[in-house]
Order: C-alpha cells, then sequence, then structure tokens
C-alpha cells in the first residue's frame, strides 16, 4: 500500500529536480539578495531535522561588504565570502561534536538546496580548527561555540552558471556506487 501522504510524482519532479541540480558556487555578480529569499532560506534552515531535535544552531547572518572581507580573511578555506552578496555562518553549539558535525553537515546542504530553489547559487566555505578562535571572536560567540561552516549566498555570474562537465559527467555512474546485500 503506498503512502497517503506522499508527494505525488508530478509534486516530487521539481524537488528532485532541484536536489540534482544544486552544486557549490564561489562566482558572486554584485546583485544583492532580498529579504524575501534571505528569510525563506533561514526558515529551511530553521526546519532542518537534528539530533534528538536539539536544534543546535544559530545563523549568523553578514550582509556588510567589509564584514564579508574580514570574515573571509579570518578563515581563508571560506575567501569567497568576500564577493558574496551575503553570508550565513552556522554557529554549533559545541554541546556535542559528534551530532554537531552531523547536523551541521544537514543544515548547510538544505540551505544550498534552497538558495537552488530559488535561482541563486551558494558555495560552502570552512573555519579551518586552527582558525575557529578567531572567527567566533569576530562573530561574538563565547565558547563552547564555534563556527566551522559558512555559506556563501548570491546571484551566480555568467561563468559560474556554466557546466563544468558534460551532463551526466560529473558523477560515478549509479551502478559503480550501489550494491545489493
Amino acid at each position: 500500500m503506498s503512502n497517503p501522504n506522499a508527494a505525488a510524482p508530478a509534486t516530487a519532479a521539481p524537488v528532485l529536480r532541484a536536489l540534482r541540480r544544486t552544486r557549490q558556487v564561489r562566482q558572486f555578480t554584485d546583485e544583492p539578495v532580498t529579504e524575501t529569499d534571505l528569510s525563506a532560506i533561514l526558515e529551511v534552515a530553521r526546519w532542518t531535522g537534528s539530533s534528538i531535535n536539539r536544534q543546535p544552531w544559530t545563523f549568523i547572518v553578514v550582509r556588510q561588504r567589509g564584514d564579508l572581507r574580514q570574515l573571509a580573511e579570518l578563515a581563508p578555506s571560506a575567501k569567497h565570502v568576500a564577493g558574496a552578496a551575503v553570508a550565513i555562518a552556522i554557529a554549533m553549539s559545541g554541546d556535542n561534536s559528534e551530532w554537531d558535525a552531523y547536523d551541521e553537515g544537514r543544515v548547510a546542504e538544505r540551505i544550498l538546496v534552497a538558495a537552488c530553489a530559488l535561482g541563486l547559487a551558494a558555495g560552502i566555505g570552512w573555519a579551518i580548527e586552527s582558525r575557529r578562535h578567531a572567527v567566533a571572536q569576530f562573530l561574538g560567540l563565547t565558547s563552547p561555540a564555534f563556527v566551522r561552516t559558512i555559506i556563501s549566498l548570491g546571484h551566480p555570474t555568467e561563468a559560474a552558471r556554466q557546466p563544468k562537465a558534460e551532463p551526466g559527467a560529473a558523477r560515478r555512474p549509479l551502478d559503480d556506487l550501489v550494491r545489493d546485500l
């Protein structure tokens, strides 16, 4: 018996397409992200599941060009933040490192999918462990809270819109990834 709450195939198709098409983008135009779009993305983030529903995150929105540049300097593995219209730093509680890593990954991916669904672009960057204290200080956090993941958001440049590989060639074949037991 099929699930009566399941999405109909016609409803599922655009969701599945958005999931397949979501990718990292790190080159943005100067066009701002609207408050409506930013709020929609943050609502998706808010509704992301977490380990035992802890909701261990705080989303720090960075909009000012000078702050974006400084954050990019503090976290060189997120240097694309400097060119974004806005960044979302995912501050984690620091209460449970294993659960934090799992929950942080879930919410980061959801933010990327939401941005893609809205016609925006997003890229994930990291504050490596040796830089996390400086990033936390800049963002006004106190230990054990920390930021590891910083997401750049904006409108993609024309170059960023171009596929990096031929359609269907960017991923290994499903037969190489799946096996039955």
